[in-house]
């Protein structure tokens, strides 16, 4: 009897069990708040990081733009003295500095001839190859490598060094020797050519 009217008396009472479940509705507010606001920490620890790091991804960005154009005309230097060893020719790098106001500034290209005694292509012409000369396609710095400018102090409109059939620079222009490249952030690389042929990055 006795159980029987406790068992009747629990079942009696539904605000236990609606007690019950506010507190598991409460539980639930209270873990889904615990989430809203690991959340936002997240996010505000993320915006943090990029404000920071911004500055230092922008900056590695220019430096790797500053060294790949300077790794590039280092390259096509070389890629002239090489040209003229082998074929026999003369080979010239020519081109624009920033300081410049003609269209192809911070460009440059390379041009060759058969001998001494044939004229250089004239620095304006479009690419062509002939039995005498040559002259190769432009090479846009700042379009390949934004915010990279070449000689931009320099006095002189233009630059170039050209070799001889035997690999030697014979015609030094002086602000190819050394040419200063300048990056967006104000660092700055230099391109020194040595009579022997000799590309120096410094």
């Amino acid at each position: 009897m006795i159980a029987n009217r406790f068992r009747s008396g629990r079942a009696s009472r539904p605000w236990i069990s609606g007690i019950g479940q506010s507190q598991g509705v409460f539980r639930r507010q209270q873990a889904a708040g615990l989430t809203l606001v690991e959340t936002v920490v997240v996010v505000t620890i993320m915006g943090l990081l990029t404000v920071i790091g911004l500055p230092f991804f922008t900056g590695t960005i220019q430096a790797q733009r500053l060294d790949g154009a300077t790794r590039q005309i280092a390259s096509d230097i070389r890629e002239a003295q090489a040209r003229a060893s082998l074929t026999g020719w003369q080979y010239r790098v020519v081109g624009y500095n920033q300081s410049s106001g003609d269209s192809h500034r911070n460009q440059y290209r390379l041009m060759g001839r058969s001998s001494a005694a044939i004229a250089w292509p004239a620095d304006t012409v479009g690419a062509f190859q002939s039995t005498t000369q040559m002259a190769g396609e432009w090479v846009d710095v700042t379009g390949l490598y934004p915010g990279v400018q070449i000689n931009p102090s320099s006095a002189s409109a233009r630059f170039w060094v050209a070799f001889d059939s035997r690999g030697v620079a014979f015609d030094i222009e002086a602000s190819c020797n050394p040419m200063l490249l300048t990056g967006q952030n104000g660092t700055s690389k230099s391109l020194r050519v040595t009579t022997a042929g000799s590309v120096r990055i410094q």
